[in-house]
C-alpha cells in the first residue's frame, strides 16, 4: 500500500517538529527560574513594604484621633468664645450706630433754627428713612423764602436744596406765601 501525504509543506514542517522529542537541559531551566524567583522576591518585598507603611499610617491616624479627642473640650471652648465675640461685635456695632445717630436730630433742628430768617415760620418738617428732608412753612414774601434757601445751601449739614412749591395763600386775614423746600441731610457734617 502506498501512502500519499496531501498536507501542504508548512503543515509537514509543523508535524515533524511537534512529533520530535523535547530535549531540555538543566541549564536551560536555571535562567527562567532565577528570573521568576527575583520577580517573586520583588513582589514580596514591595507587599511587605506597603503593609509596613499602611500600619505606620494607621498608627499615625490613631495618634491624631487621640489628640483630637483630648483637645475636643478646648476646641469647643474656642468655638464658643468665637461665637460670643461675634455676638458682642454685633451688639457693639448697634450701640455705635445708635450713639452716632443719637445727636443727629438735635443738631438738625439746631441748624434749621439758625437758618430760619425773621418773618418765616416752619409749619412742618419731615424726614424719610434716608436722608431726604421736607420742609413746609409760611412767610410774607418770596424774598424771605429765597433768603431761607440760600442760608440752608450755605450750611454744611444740607445739600441739594430745591423749592418744591411756593404759592399765595391766606392765614386768618393776612396774605402769605406757603412753601415747600426739600433737601438732603449730610449727617457726617457738623453744624457751624
Amino acid at each position: 500500500m502506498i501512502r500519499v501525504n496531501l498536507l501542504p509543506r508548512e503543515e509537514k514542517a509543523k508535524r515533524k517538529s511537534a512529533s520530535a522529542p523535547i530535549d531540555l537541559k538543566i541549564g536551560d531551566m536555571v535562567l527562567p527560574a532565577i528570573v521568576l524567583g527575583a520577580a517573586a522576591l520583588v513582589i514580596t518585598g514591595s507587599t511587605m513594604s506597603q503593609r509596613a507603611r499602611q500600619a505606620g499610617l494607621e498608627k499615625s491616624i490613631q495618634q491624631v484621633d487621640a489628640e483630637s479627642r483630648a483637645l475636643a473640650p478646648q476646641i469647643a471652648r474656642v468655638n464658643q468664645l468665637a461665637q460670643e465675640r461675634a455676638e458682642l461685635d454685633l451688639r457693639m456695632g448697634i450701640i455705635s450706630k445708635l450713639e452716632k445717630g443719637r445727636t443727629q436730630s438735635v443738631r438738625l433742628m439746631d441748624e434749621l433754627a439758625r437758618c430760619v430768617p425773621d418773618h418765616l415760620w416752619l409749619t412742618g418738617v419731615s424726614q424719610d428713612a434716608g436722608n431726604h428732608l421736607q420742609l413746609e412753612g409760611v412767610t410774607y414774601s418770596n424774598l424771605v423764602v429765597s433768603d431761607f434757601m440760600s442760608r440752608i445751601e450755605r450750611s454744611p449739614m444740607f445739600s441739594n436744596v430745591e423749592l418744591a412749591v411756593a404759592e399765595r395763600g391766606q392765614v386768618t386775614d393776612k396774605s402769605v406765601v406757603k412753601f415747600q423746600v426739600s433737601c438732603t441731610v449730610n449727617p457726617d457734617k457738623s453744624a457751624n
